[in-house]
């Protein structure tokens, strides 16, 4: 007993009565099953009455369930949910087929012969069209760049015209599309052999095979193409015979269009372009080459024997001149061109007309802020398009053009993700570097700065804020008679704990380097600008050169006054 009391303790007589039955009964109930069953909620089943299925006979608890089960189906709460009393509201019919074609009208994802074109954007187009019916309908060899920044309507007007002109001359040409920020120069000719290889198959109307184009884009980069020439020429011939009853051959264009074209111009051998634009010159195919870019000096990156079989055609993109020019771009992005085919559609002209003639408005106000800072018509159609989906009723859209709640939210969300709220979010080592890295850039001559030279100014940044720090009491004396010092002096980081703030800082894009900023004049001073190999040398990296996207002038006006870097925002 006294083994038993030290493991368990001593036994203790219980104060309830405990009956036998009972002890049995508790043995055989499973109460981990019990507890979940506990949890379960049941939801009644709704029968329709009118049912002309005879309902079975009610039968009892007892004649299916013993006292067991009957028990723990009774521990099972059974909950009823009340029907919801929330009113659905219908949209207007009406109201609901202009909203959606007015959407669809704005994000310019209607049928290409519906698809508006705005007025700065028609030379361009007339002079992509040109090329294209040039080389699709009469069978001529073009190739030509189309320059102009992002979100300019460049890819969209290649598009528009090649499903115009695929609506009528669909099995005369073929396109192959490049992009040099996914294809690298082997994955690109893979890529051309693949997609030539799919677009041959759709047009002979068989299905495509399980096997890749392997075997078009194996061996040299001479050879692929001549490959490919091979293949476009026999197809093209055998498949145009068969229709001609009078056996005149046609043959088929090959359309290139180059995303990012100025990536392909690399310092590296430019065999790509140089093979591509060689074809325009010599191949009995035709050929048409449209690359787009926005590098304006694009022809100087191009090598002597490749820009020596280029057409020298260049289109640049128009810009946006002046603010009238934009309110009336914007004007003609938001109007339907088929008012009358749509309850609302002249009214919402008319509103669109008048808002945006009252320079008072708030619409008109947006928009001048828009063309005084990014001067972007995608950037005001991606504002709009979240009031019109918001609007129940063309009241509440209208109410909705009057206030532009929706638009002035959207801008307040983009311009905090900028790098005004980066800047706030440094900590105040990071926040001392940065500013010491503008200010080395605005002592420079070039503006390029390097880590070295950074440390040296927030050494001395430092130091002098430290001097003007009082670190000695005038009137306070110790017990002994001394002064009594004060540790409130700023800290002076170490040069290698300094360096782990200096890569953030370039992770967080404050700081690039010189190599990967701006245009070289010319493809050798694109390869010793990317390189470091210079002479058998590499450059450490306490002495490559960077160069700020945040002046001092910009830290001024985001750094807080009650900072205690602020006085180092002005020289």
């Amino acid at each position: 007993m006294k083994e038993i009391d030290a493991d368990f303790g001593p036994l203790r007589k219980s104060k309830a009565k405990v009956d036998s039955k009972r002890i049995l009964k508790d043995s055989a109930i499973d109460h981990e099953q019990n507890s979940v069953l506990q949890k379960i909620t049941l939801l009644p089943i709704r029968r329709d009455s009118t049912n002309s299925v005879t309902k079975p006979k009610k039968l009892k608890d007892t004649d299916i369930l013993n006292d067991k089960e009957t028990e723990i189906l009774q521990k099972i709460r059974l909950v009823t949910k009340s029907p919801s009393t929330e009113k659905v509201e219908t949209l207007d019919p009406e109201f609901r087929r202009f909203r959606q074609y007015l959407l669809r009208s704005i994000c310019q994802e209607l049928p290409p012969e519906e698809n508006k074109l705005l007025s700065h954007l028609r030379e361009p187009e007339q002079e992509i069209d040109r090329i294209l019916r040039q080389a699709i309908v009469q069978k001529e060899s073009h190739s030509s760049i189309i320059i102009g920044p992002r979100e300019s309507y460049k890819s969209f007007l290649l598009n528009r015209e090649l499903n115009l002109l695929s609506q009528k001359y669909k099995d005369q040409f073929i396109t192959i599309r490049l992009n040099g920020f996914i294809h690298s120069e082997q994955a690109a000719i893979n890529g051309i052999a693949t997609q030539l290889e799919q677009q041959l198959q759709n047009l002979r109307n068989t299905p495509i095979p399980t096997r890749k184009g392997s075997d078009i884009s194996s061996g040299s980069l001479t050879e692929v193409f001549e490959k490919i020439l091979r293949v476009l020429d026999s197809t093209s011939t055998t498949h145009h015979q068969k229709r001609n009853k009078n056996n005149a051959t046609t043959k088929l264009t090959v359309i290139f269009i180059f995303d990012e074209i100025d990536t392909f111009a690399g310092p590296v051998r430019q065999s790509l372009l140089y093979n591509l634009f060689d074809m325009v010159e010599h191949a009995r195919v035709p050929v048409c080459i449209l690359g787009c870019t926005t590098k304006l000096n694009i022809l100087e990156f191009l090598e002597k024997r490749v820009k020596s079989r280029f057409s020298q055609r260049i289109i640049f993109m128009p810009q946006i001149e002046n603010l009238e020019q934009f309110v009336k771009i914007t004007g003609e992005l938001l109007r339907l061109d088929r008012p009358s085919a749509y309850k609302y559609g002249e009214d919402w002209n008319r509103k669109i007309d008048e808002t945006l003639s009252d320079e008072k408005s708030e619409l008109h106000r947006l928009v001048k802020v828009n063309y005084e800072t990014f001067r972007s018509i995608p950037y005001f159609k991606n504002s709009i398009i979240p009031l019109i989906y918001g609007a129940p009723d063309f009241e509440n859209l209208c109410h909705l053009i009057d206030t532009s709640g929706p638009i002035k939210e959207y801008m307040n969300n983009q311009l905090g993700n900028s790098l005004t709220s980066l800047v706030q979010s440094l900590s105040d080592l990071e926040l001392a570097i940065l500013i010491c890295a503008a200010r080395t850039a605005l002592k420079a001559k070039d503006e390029t700065i390097n880590f070295n030279l950074t440390y040296a100014e927030y050494e001395s940044m430092t130091k002098a804020l430290n001097a003007k720090i009082p670190t000695v009491a005038k009137t306070g004396k110790s017990v002994e008679g001394s002064s009594v010092l004060f540790d409130n002096a700023i800290k002076l980081w170490k040069k290698k704990d300094v360096k782990n703030v200096w890569e953030t800082l370039i992770n967080l894009n404050f700081l690039t380097e010189k190599s990967a900023v701006g245009l070289r004049e010319s493809a050798i001073a694109v390869f010793y600008a990317s390189n470091y190999q210079l002479q058998g040398t590499t450059i450490p990296f306490d002495l490559r050169l960077y160069q700020t996207h945040v002046t001092l002038s910009d830290l001024r006006r985001i750094v807080p006054r009650s900072s205690l870097h602020y006085p180092w925002t002005q020289l």
